[in-house]
């Protein structure tokens, strides 16, 4: 009688267990090692483990690959899975069709987060490269180095999302079936992020280009804006121009993005943008000319003489303005499927410039 109250007790308690964890079948445990197996790749300290259970491609396409590049995208993978983790709730099998699936828990890097700060830390390095004298094509190997950059330097959170994991069976084991689609899944759809043609907005890539060059030292603005092509003088002296010019512009050069409208392919921007007052400057030249052509000394220095004060007083006019303008002007862009590009215009030129051609182009006898 003990012993049949004991198997008695002891039924319901498995049953007990059953009811609260679920029985599993040795082919259902299998099938939840797999998955366990498969995802416990991604979070290996060892970059080559993780390239090979996805497909590396899913963060930076490109036939580029190099070995450099390998092994800075094997940085940026560990990096990108150091908060990977994961809960396989559920699986189901069916032996029969060798079929099964992991109800599966993910949590990912906040890919969006980080794919626009990636993109727009792409915009910024192609706006610098218009300002770099020596331009060099932005490479692969350049990207992975500043992908790598922003997962070193920001910490992103994760993302929860649920999935169905595909199995199969092969022989009396179970392997995951990595779809595209789980792959995208497994970075949280980094690429997709990346390929989708308005995933920044028309705002943000005017902003991203005022910003970029609102952070120009002088001689990056002298490259950006060809400053130095404003005049056909002597090489020092047109030098000088070029670098006082610069050196307004980035004293007073500043923005404020106010309104924005989209409507399918076009988008409109309308931005408020403060520059030097160069008509302040140049009607300070014109009076300061005026007041020393009336001086004994305008009349002793020659024709050389003049023209070098009448330079050095345009320069000192220049590095002593503090007069700034404000202009509103509205920035057109359209999308060509990859991205939003301004199309540059006399009035955003302009609106940077402060109208610089104009006024020098008024004093241009004098100076050349």
């Amino acid at each position: 009688m003990h012993l049949k109250k004991t198997k008695i007790l002891l039924g319901i308690i498995i049953s007990g267990i059953c009811l609260l964890n679920g029985c599993t079948s040795k082919s259902e445990r299998s099938a939840r090692e797999a998955v366990i197996q498969d995802l416990e790749k991604l979070q290996s300290s060892d970059s080559e483990t993780i390239q090979n259970t996805i497909d590396t491609q899913q963060l930076l396409s490109s036939s580029q690959y190099t070995e450099e590049t390998a092994e800075e995208l094997g940085d940026i993978y560990s990096l990108f899975y150091k908060d990977f983790s994961f809960k396989v709730k559920k699986v189901i099998v069916d032996d029969d069709k060798g079929t099964g699936k992991a109800v599966t828990s993910l949590s990912t890097i906040d890919a969006r987060s980080l794919a626009k700060d990636y993109v727009l830390s792409l915009l910024q390095k192609q706006v610098e490269l218009e300002a770099d004298p020596e331009e060099v094509k932005f490479s692969l190997n350049d990207s992975c180095i500043l992908l790598k950059e922003l997962l070193e330097e920001n910490d992103y959170g994760t993302e929860t999302s649920e999935t169905e994991i595909s199995l199969k069976k092969d022989g009396d084991s179970w392997q995951v079936i990595h779809t595209s689609d789980l792959d995208s899944l497994l970075t949280g759809d980094f690429a997709s992020y990346m390929s989708d043609s308005r995933f920044l907005s028309p705002s943000e890539i005017v902003d991203a280009h005022f910003k970029t060059i609102k952070s120009f030292d002088s001689q990056q603005l002298t490259t950006y804006l060809s400053l130095d092509q404003l005049v056909s003088t002597d090489d020092s002296y047109n030098h000088s121009l070029a670098e006082a010019i610069g050196e307004q512009i980035q004293r007073s050069f500043d923005y404020e993005i106010t309104g924005e409208d989209q409507k399918d392919n076009q988008g409109d921007v309308q931005v408020s943008i403060t520059s030097p007052d160069f008509e302040s400057i140049l009607s300070s030249y014109k009076q300061q000319l005026t007041q020393w052509l009336k001086t004994s000394e305008s009349l002793s220095q020659g024709a050389q003489g003049r023209r070098e004060k009448e330079r050095d007083l345009l320069l000192s006019c220049i590095d002593d303005n503090k007069n700034t303008i404000s202009k509103d002007i509205t920035i057109y862009l359209y999308n060509d499927g990859i991205n939003w590009k301004i199309q540059m215009d006399s009035d955003i030129a302009e609106a940077v410039f402060g109208d610089i051609p104009s006024a020098i182009d008024s004093i241009s006898q004098d100076i050349e």
